[in-house]
């Protein structure tokens, strides 16, 4: 996945995301946000914030800002925070390989579904580790490769019609751990059988340190 061809096709679907691919994912990010723990006052970043489907999920007491590439997925995330009176919540246009933030910014960060979007996903993970806290809860909810053989086959016999529409469906986890450190703390699926899974992590600067 290249940025500059993602931009595209995520400003083309920001008019129907929320009608499909957003309406699938709905419950499992707002499941997802619950085990960031957000305190009074924590500022949370939310890196690809797409439409706008997670604000309702945050605690009113958050500080949250979002980011994403596509300048047409904020538009319909500025017209939730219009029309929800979303105080708390700030989004604007950048790069998640890029992020504008001092180092430590940030108490917790929500990755969903970025990480096989980016042309970069351990750099995405070095840059989240950086603008995060030591020890933040980092959650990361995406489609991973599956780890039985069959599965992953279809998975990477399908990823370059799955590329066509925004994403990539052969990316392992093991890789991303394996090329950054990062320590997972616990993963999970909302059901035994589910293409997305939830992967919580506490940010110990490790893809920094191996930069």
């Amino acid at each position: 996945m290249e940025e500059s061809s993602t931009r595209k096709i995520y400003d083309w679907q920001s008019v129907v995301y929320d009608y499909t691919f957003g309406a699938l994912v709905r419950k499992r990010i707002a499941r997802a946000i619950t085990h960031m723990n957000i305190q009074d006052g924590q500022t949370v970043l939310d890196v690809g914030i797409g439409t706008g489907g997670s604000m309702l999920a945050y605690p009113k007491h958050a500080r949250v800002m979002g980011v994403d590439l596509s300048s047409g997925m904020l538009r319909e995330a500025r017209k939730k925070i219009e029309e929800e009176n979303l105080q708390n919540i700030t989004v604007f246009q950048g790069n998640a390989l890029e992020l504008p933030f001092e180092d430590s910014s940030f108490d917790h960060l929500f990755i969903s579904h970025v990480i096989s979007v980016v042309s970069q996903p351990e750099l995405l993970i070095r840059e989240a580790q950086r603008v995060a806290k030591e020890g933040a809860k980092i959650v990361i909810l995406n489609h991973f490769l599956s780890t039985n053989r069959f599965v992953a086959m279809l998975e990477k016999w399908a990823n370059p019609l799955c590329q066509k529409v925004g994403w990539r469906s052969d990316l392992a986890l093991a890789d991303i751990v394996a090329k950054t450190q990062i320590e997972i703390d616990y993963r999970y699926k909302i059901r035994s059988v589910d293409l997305w899974e939830t992967v919580v992590t506490t940010n110990t600067k490790s893809a920094l340190a191996l930069a």
